[in-house]
């Protein structure tokens, strides 16, 4: 996707409990986030304001691309 941009979060030992932002992607306002909390894996998609639990990192970031694509604008994807 060369119109968006990838971001990382930054690493912390803030509260355990909390999640951490693991990677990001925006593109038009919409964002799409890998967080981490504990041993879960979560991506949210703001452009269906949803997200999904995933089973591990690999999951979760096959998730990420495949929602990364959704923000695409028609006709580019």
């Amino acid at each position: 996707m060369e119109d968006g941009e990838y971001y990382m979060g930054v690493g912390t030992n803030g509260e355990p409990n909390c999640p951490r932002l693991i990677l990001g992607y925006i593109l038009n306002g919409k964002r799409v986030e890998i967080y981490k909390s504990q041993e879960t894996y979560f991506v949210v998609n703001t452009k269906t304001e949803k997200y999904l639990t995933c089973l591990g990192i690999e999951h979760a970031h096959y998730v990420f691309k495949e929602c990364v694509r959704t923000l695409a604008p028609e006709g580019r994807a």
